[in-house]
C-alpha cells in the first residue's frame, strides 16, 4: 500500500504514544513475573514423571513468556519510533501547506501540485509585466521547492509505514526473537533491538545506501551492534556512504570461525575472526577492516578504567585511518599473513582493526618476545609452544585479558586485551609512519641508546609496562 499526501495529514502521533504507552504497561507487568515463574518450576516436593512433566510444561511457559515479551517490547519500540518520527513529519507537513497556501498552491490528497493563482491581468505597463514574470520566476523556484519537499515527505511517510509493518508483521508471524534470553528483561532488550535494528534499516534504504531483501548476516549483526553500543544511524550512514558498504562486503567474514569475548557477560559481545590458514593477503586486510567494521567499537576506555589515552571516536574517519595504515603496511597481508600460516602458527582479525596470532615452529618463535611483539599490522603473542594455536587462540579472546608464556606454559594476565590491542595498534601506526627499515632502524636505535620512546607513544600502561 502506497501511502498518500493525506493520509500523512491524518496520522496520530499521539495514538500511536498511547498505544505504544499500553504495550509497555502489560509487557512489564510479565516482566514483574519473573521471580513466580521461577518459583513456580522448582515444584521441590513434587516428584516422579508427573512432576518432570509439570516442571517441564511450566518450563514451556517461562520460555513462551521471553518470546512474548520480546515480541512485546519490539512492538512498543517500533510504534514509539513511529509516533516520535510522525511527529516530525507532520510538523514538515505543515510547514509545506503553509509554504504552498502562501503562493496559491494546493498540495492535493495525492500530493500533486495544484496552481490555485489566477492569471495575471494584462500588465499596464512595461515595468508591471517586469514584476510579473520576476513574480512567476519566483513562484517556478517555489513550485519545484515544493514538489522535492512533498516527495520528500511521502518517502519519509513509506518508510515509517514500512518499518512499523515489518515489525508488527514479525511479531505477528512469530519471528521476533528473544536472543537466547535467559530472564524477562533480557528478552526485553532483545525485542527494543528488533526494532531498533529495522528502523535503522529502513534508513539506510531512504537513503540509497541498501538495497534488497531484509538486512542478515553479518551485515545485520553489524546493524545490531551499532544499536547495542548506541552508534547513530548518521554514523553508520555516513559509513556506508563513504567506503560504499553494502552486504556483500561483509561476506567475506562468511565461513571463518567467529570467536565472542563478553567478559562483563552483559550481553555485549566482541567478533574476533579465525582466518584459515589458505586466505589471501587481500582477503585478510578486508576481514581486518570488516571485524573493525562489525563490532561497532573496542570497548577501549568505556568502562570507566584508567586509560593512557581518550577513545577514539568510532566512524568513518577511523575506518580510513585503519585503511590507509594498511596500505603503508601492505606487506604484513602480501607476506606475513602467509609466513606465519606456513609456519604453523594462526592468526586472527580483531575489533581494533589488526591482526592477533600465536604459535608456530622456531622460525616463526623468533618474532615474538616478552609479552608479544608488533610486526605491521600483525601482533604475535609470545606463547611458541601451543600444540593447538587457533584453541589457545580461542581461550585468549574468550578471556579478555592478555595471556603469556613461562616455564609453566601460557597463563592468564590481568591486563584488559582491549588495552594491549589498542598498545599494539598504535605500535602499527609507527611502523606504517616510519616504513619497515625506517622503524627497526628507530627501534634498534633506542637499544642502544636505552630510549624507550616507541613503547612510550603506545601508551606504558596500556601495553603492561606500568
Amino acid at each position: 500500500m502506497t501511502i498518500g499526501y493525506d493520509d500523512v495529514r491524518k496520522w496520530d502521533a499521539e495514538a500511536l504514544d498511547a498505544t505504544a504507552t499500553n504495550l509497555a504497561g502489560r509487557r512489564d507487568k510479565l516482566i514483574g513475573l519473573q521471580d513466580e515463574l521461577d518459583d513456580a518450576r522448582k515444584l521441590p516436593d513434587w516428584r516422579g514423571p508427573a512432576g518432570e512433566r509439570a516442571r517441564g510444561s511450566l518450563g514451556d511457559t517461562r520460555n513462551k513468556a521471553e518470546v512474548l515479551v520480546a515480541e512485546l517490547s519490539a512492538v512498543e519500540t517500533a510504534l514509539q519510533n513511529a509516533s516520535d518520527e510522525v511527529t516530525a513529519l507532520k510538523s514538515r507537513v505543515a510547514n509545506n501547506d503553509s509554504l504552498a497556501h502562501t503562493y496559491q498552491f494546493r498540495i492535493a490528497a495525492d500530493g500533486a501540485l495544484v496552481d490555485d493563482k489566477p492569471a495575471d491581468p494584462p500588465p499596464k505597463s512595461r515595468f508591471e509585466a517586469e514584476e510579473y514574470a520576476e513574480s512567476r520566476r519566483h513562484r517556478e523556484t517555489i513550485k519545484k521547492q515544493l514538489e522535492q519537499e512533498t516527495k520528500a515527505i511521502l518517502t519519509a511517510a513509506n518508510n515509517i509505514d514500512a518499518a512499523l509493518a515489518r515489525v508488527m508483521r514479525l511479531a505477528q508471524d512469530g519471528k521476533v526473537s528473544d536472543d537466547g534470553a535467559t530472564t524477562l528483561a533480557g528478552a526485553k532488550k532483545s525485542g527494543e533491538i528488533d526494532a531498533k535494528v529495522i528502523e535503522m534499516e529502513q534508513s539506510l534504504r531512504e537513503a540509497g545506501l541498501l538495497t534488497g531483501p531484509p538486512a542478515s548476516g553479518h551485515y545485520r549483526q553489524w546493524l545490531e551492534n551499532a544499536v547495542r553500543r548506541g552508534v547513530s544511524i548518521d554514523t553508520i550512514k555516513k559509513i556506508a556512504d563513504e567506503h560504499d558498504i553494502t552486504p556483500e562486503d561483509f561476506k567475506v567474514l562468511d565461513g571463518m570461525e567467529e570467536i565472542r569475548e563478553d567478559e562483563d557477560g552483559d550481553g555485549t559481545f566482541k567478533s574476533y575472526f579465525l582466518m584459515p590458514t589458505d586466505i589471501s593477503g587481500d582477503d585478510a586486510a578486508k576481514a581486518v577492516r570488516m571485524t573493525y567494521l562489525l563490532n561497532a567499537g573496542t570497548d577501549y576506555g568505556t568502562e570507566g578504567e584508567k586509560t593512557d589515552f581518550a577513545p577514539t571516536p568510532y566512524g568513518s574517519e577511523e575506518l580510513r585511518r585503519i585503511t590507509d595504515r594498511q596500505r603503508e603496511n601492505s606487506w604484513s597481508y602480501d607476506d606475513d599473513v602467509g609466513f606465519v600460516h606456513g609456519n604453523g602458527g594462526r592468526l586472527v582479525t580483531t575489533p581494533n582493526g589488526m591482526m592477533m596470532g600465536l604459535g608456530g615452529n622456531l622460525i616463526q618463535d623468533q618474532f615474538s618476545q616478552q609479552g608479544g611483539t608488533a610486526w605491521g599490522d600483525t601482533f604475535m603473542l609470545n606463547i611458541d609452544d601451543a600444540k593447538d594455536p587457533a584453541q589457545q587462540l580461542r581461550e585468549v579472546v574468550k578471556s579478555g585479558h592478555a595471556w603469556y608464556e613461562d616455564d609453566n606454559g601460557a597463563s592468564q594476565g590481568s591486563l584488559d586485551l582491549d588495552r594491549l590491542l589498542h598498545h599494539e595498534e598504535r605500535h602499527s601506526q609507527q611502523w606504517a609512519r616510519e616504513g619497515y627499515a625506517g622503524f627497526l632502524a628507530s627501534y634498534a636505535w633506542e637499544q642502544v641508546t636505552g630510549g624507550n620512546e616507541t613503547e612510550e607513544d603506545a601508551g606504558l600502561t596500556d601495553g603492561g609496562y606500568h
